[in-house]
């Protein structure tokens, strides 16, 4: 779906929506959701100011710091000061199993109620797991994984929030 098809969806009425496929009225309730996420960030609808934007993490035997085979790590994310981000999506590639347990760390609110295996949380580059309601995280911000290795061998890691940045 392309950006004017996209423009067209948020101007749907109740009538319309009836007649779309379960593909399309999902699409479009993302894109409501997302734009709500930035009018309560910035107290109007910005035009210009958004960008698509990827922030990652991995844990490689390159990097040195890889997840040790049946151990765990912190991993962390830091959403830069020149503009608030909203995550949309999660994405990760790794060589085996792991858990993951998200939390910001300024008020450590916790984004789960216990770890989660990364096949429930985290999708791929084809296929993206959806966040259901956009995270919106004000500049500054650090996202932070408890990470727990489950394959029993070292483990490389690859992580990506996938969303938009919000430039004032």
């Amino acid at each position: 779906m392309n950006h004017d098809q996209k423009k067209q969806l948020l101007k749907l009425t109740p009538a319309d929506l009836q007649r779309l496929s379960p593909g399309d009225l999902a699409n479009v309730k993302s894109l409501m959701q997302i734009r709500q996420a930035l009018y309560d960030l910035l107290g109007a609808f910005p035009q210009d100011n958004v960008l698509p934007y990827f922030y990652s993490f991995s844990l490689t035997a390159a990097k040195g710091n890889q997840l040790a085979a049946a151990g765990t790590a912190v991993a962390s994310i830091k959403i830069s000061a020149d503009s608030a981000f909203i995550g949309v999506s999660l994405r990760a590639a790794s060589t085996g199993d792991f858990t993951a347990f998200p939390r910001t760390d300024a008020g450590d609110r916790q984004l789960a109620n216990e770890a989660v295996h990364s096949s429930a949380l985290v999708g791929t580059a084809e296929r993206p797991g959806p966040l259901h309601k956009p995270l919106l995280l004000p500049a500054n911000t650090t996202i932070s994984f408890d990470l727990a290795d489950l394959s029993g061998a070292p483990n490389d890691v690859y992580f990506t929030i996938a969303g938009y940045k919000i430039y004032r």
